[in-house]
């Protein structure tokens, strides 16, 4: 199976039971070779396996693009994932060297196997022309409908939610050692400071709040400069209250976690946010 022993157990994703990427080394040949045909990115974060933010795009904008066709009942349906009887395929929404668009391209599994498909490679806009696929068609994930959602209002106060941010053991645990032993009370007072300091950048520079998808939404990420002003240890996530009158600090993300999600809509332009 594609996914490594470690997590076999795991519950397969939707990409994964769709379609049989083969087998671990073999699927990780071919994301090396799509790392090399696009611009120059980092696809992981120092420690971690080689292309895992990769895989994780790939997985989650197979997810978005499923859920968007959920709702389609006419005939455009098959811009969102093409399928028919020789063939499958959906637009990864990522662009190679000269901008052509890149597509996930399968073909029928062996009979008797648990997925329909098997991956066979990655196509760009024009060595697709050669499969019988509407590529033109073929839709990117769209995540949001107004621009305005992605910036950052900066006369705006933030709100955190501090009963998931401390008082959560999890979300708690994320923040630094040498934060945490001081005691909740300081930890709040600390983190607020961090926030206070960063309105304050995002009023010289608009880029440093990022957007994200998570949960279904276009939320924001704000970097948390808790132990040093250089490298931030947290991404505070938030969101405007229902009202759009101030923003709600949900929780605090670790950065590898706030890139993943932020590399969903865009490559992050900013001087925090980077493997």
């Amino acid at each position: 199976m594609y996914n490594p022993a470690k997590n076999r157990q795991m519950e397969k994703s939707k990409l994964d039971q769709w379609v049989f990427r083969g087998y671990f080394s073999e699927y990780d040949k071919k994301l090396r070779l799509l790392a090399s045909e696009m611009t120059a990115e980092t696809w992981n974060f120092d420690g971690q396996e080689e292309y895992s933010i990769l895989r994780k795009y790939i997985t989650y904008t197979f997810e978005k693009l499923r859920d968007e066709q959920k709702n389609i009942t006419d005939d455009t349906k098959f811009e969102y994932i093409y399928e028919c009887e020789n063939c499958a395929c959906f637009n990864t929404g990522l662009f190679d060297r000269n901008w052509q668009q890149i597509y996930f391209y399968c073909e029928p599994n062996e009979p008797g196997r648990d997925q329909k498909w098997r991956f066979q490679n990655f196509f760009n806009s024009y060595t697709i022309t050669y499969k019988p696929i509407p590529a033109n068609k073929l839709r990117r994930p769209n995540y949001f409908t107004n621009p305005a959602d992605l910036i950052f209002n900066v006369n705006l106060s933030i709100t955190p939610q501090w009963s998931h941010i401390l008082d959560d053991s999890e979300n708690f645990n994320r923040l630094p050692e040498s934060i945490r032993i001081l005691g909740k009370s300081t930890c709040q007072t600390i983190i607020l400071g961090a926030i206070e300091r960063i309105r304050q950048r995002a009023q010289a520079n608009y880029k440093t709040i990022v957007p994200q998808w998570r949960k279904g939404k276009i939320q924001l990420l704000a970097p948390l400069f808790l132990t040093n002003e250089k490298v931030p240890d947290l991404a505070l996530v938030m969101s405007l209250d229902d009202n759009g009158e101030k923003y709600i600090g949900h929780t605090c993300l670790t950065r590898e976690m706030a890139y993943n999600n932020a590399r969903l809509i865009a490559r992050p332009d900013s001087d925090w946010l980077h493997p």
